[in-house]
């Protein structure tokens, strides 16, 4: 049975969101630019987060099967050369923004281990400083920071999670404190999960135990977006929806092995034409030659 992929992204109020499960989406009240990727560019199966800013005006996604992000046109240029690696600036994996309006607002991990920065308001900023230093090896184990409504933010780690909450969010019946309580103990937190920043009782979350494989999911979602989201439940149940699923997943796997293929290719031809340039140099250097074998 096809397990089907579940994107969520909550919007400015309950009639602003996108919402993706199995091979089908929802996309209302969104910037014509996110939508129209959405719709026609964004395989739901293959991507594994989406971030977007409170203003709905700078948006990334990544797409696993192609190692590709996804993002608008005219996302700042900071933010644009730490997705492509460029211009001195290290190679994001992995980017939210906080419940700002300003899209240079955001934090950014690293592909290089142990690496991230961070361009957040003061209040943000010591929280995360505080958690740096008093977590044994925070740089190594961060793996993102999500951010809610004000000042919540929730720090991703390899082996579990700290949660930070702003409001009426720290009153131990709201719906994210109790679920973050529910999971505190032998539980991290994945990428793909998301934060409401117009109200803190909204949410998605995935949990996932430290090397493990199980990924339970808790959402708190509108009652319209909880509505869409059982008729697309229902829909990749039906028999025929099952098999696309499958043959979509099998294709995609098919993809992402060809390009994991080409890529150690490209790895193996780079490795060998160092090898036999440096056994030109010492052939050269020793008035002999090398003669090239193939088996």
């Amino acid at each position: 049975m096809a397990n089907p992929n579940m994107l969520v992204v909550l919007g400015t109020s309950p009639d602003s969101y996108f919402l993706g499960y199995g091979r089908r989406l929802f996309v209302e009240g969104m910037p014509e630019a996110f939508a129209a990727h959405a719709r026609d560019k964004l395989h739901i199966a293959m991507t594994t987060w989406i971030s977007m800013n409170p203003a709905l005006d700078t948006w990334v996604d990544f797409n696993v099967q192609t190692n590709e992000f996804h993002f608008n046109a005219d996302i700042g240029q900071d933010i644009r050369d730490h997705l492509s690696g460029v211009n001195g600036k290290a190679a994001a994996e992995f980017i939210t923004f906080s419940d700002d309006p300003d899209p240079a607002r955001f934090f950014l991990k690293g592909k290089q281990h142990a690496w991230w920065t961070a361009k957040l308001n003061d209040t943000l900023i010591q929280g995360i400083v505080a958690q740096q230093k008093s977590i044994t090896g925070f740089d190594g184990a961060v793996t993102g920071v999500l951010f809610g409504k004000g000042n919540t933010f929730i720090t991703m780690l390899s082996g579990g999670f700290v949660g930070s909450l702003d409001g009426e969010a720290r009153a131990a019946d709201h719906a994210l404190n109790k679920v973050l309580s529910e999971f505190s103990k032998g539980w991290c937190i994945e990428r793909g999960s998301t934060l409401c920043f117009y109200d803190s009782a909204y949410f998605f979350l995935k949990f996932k135990q430290p090397g493990g494989s199980t990924i339970q999911m808790r959402w708190n979602l509108p009652p319209n977006m909880a509505t869409r989201l059982t008729e697309l439940q229902e829909i990749a149940k039906t028999p025929e929806e099952q098999q696309l699923l499958l043959i979509e997943d099998q294709r995609a796997l098919q993809l992402a092995q060809m390009r994991m293929n080409m890529e150690m290719g490209a790895y193996n031809g780079m490795a060998n034409l160092m090898t036999r340039g440096a056994a030109n140099i010492a052939a050269a250097a020793s008035g002999g030659y090398v003669v090239e074998r193939r088996w």
